[in-house]
């Protein structure tokens, strides 16, 4: 399935052109990207979707074709801006990888804002048990190697990420991933490093709202284990593992990703409200 460009729209804020996508009709969701994709991550996902929600996809800053420099916090305020901009009072928000940490700041600092939380991929975030997390992505090398050999290097050394690995047989969905990895630009690893945020001890204890926590049965050992502890974390957590699926489960079986979203979704669609966002 191709990005249909069509449905591209841009607004700005804080010194950065981004761009997004509104589409569907019904509560809202918005759709929140990992490391070096893009919104069209989402696109077999959309058409699932589109006749129950409203889905909302932005390209966070510096990925994709939004300008401005990468940042988590940055991500938050523009994704909040974003609902703003659309009118938009109420929301599902999923965070898809290093997006997860998008999500659940944007549930802890606008909590009234957001309807539902769903983590997908997540790494190990701030305020989980050490259960001698490891990096899985060496970002310090990568940050050399596009030093020292560019970014066509860095993207032929990225093909090869197990995080990036496709199971699906789907052509495609490996059109999709290579287009992202074609665009992705490295310019998150040249803005200086994130100094982490503080975290308070009772940080999964204290959201008040539902969350659901996905990964691909053949995501990785680590990623598997943080859904785990996510589920064991937040009171009340539903978690749901998708089968033939792997780090990039909305690619490798969209229909199972979006039956289990729309199945948590529905299930609390009372936490919307009367006035779920309308389209603009």
């Amino acid at each position: 399935m191709h990005a249909d460009q069509n449905n591209d729209r841009y607004f700005e804020h804080d010194d950065a052109r981004l761009r997004y996508r509104d589409q569907g009709a019904g509560p809202a969701l918005l759709l929140l990207h990992g490391w070096l994709l893009d919104l069209t991550l989402w696109d077999p996902l959309v058409p699932l979707l589109e006749d129950g929600f409203r889905v909302i996809r932005i390209d966070r800053r510096g990925f994709g074709a939004s300008s401005g420099r990468p940042g988590l916090d940055a991500d938050v305020e523009d994704a909040l801006a974003l609902l703003r901009h659309l009118e938009v009072r109420r929301v599902a928000a999923l965070g898809m990888s290093q997006a997860a940490r998008v999500a659940l700041r944007m549930a802890e600092r606008a909590e009234g804002s957001i309807a539902c939380l769903v983590l997908d991929g997540a790494p190990p975030l701030e305020g989980l048990p050490d259960l001698g997390w490891e990096q899985e992505t060496t970002v310090a090398e990568y940050r050399d190697l596009l030093r020292r050999h560019g970014i066509v290097a860095l993207r032929q050394q990225l093909t090869s990420h197990p995080l990036l690995r496709l199971h699906s047989a789907e052509r495609s969905a490996r059109r999709l991933l290579a287009g992202m990895l074609a665009r992705y630009s490295g310019s998150d690893l040249e803005a200086p490093p994130a100094t982490p945020e503080p975290v308070a001890a009772d940080r999964f204890t204290r959201l008040r709202l539902p969350v659901l926590i996905l990964n691909g049965e053949l995501d990785s050992p680590q990623r598997l284990r943080v859904g785990e502890a996510l589920r064991d974390a937040v009171r009340g957590a539903e978690r749901h593992v998708l089968p033939s699926a792997g780090h990039l489960a909305c690619l490798d079986n969209p229909a199972a990703y979006a039956a289990a979203v729309t199945r948590f979704l529905s299930h609390h669609a009372s936490k919307w409200g009367q006035a779920p966002g309308r389209r603009t």
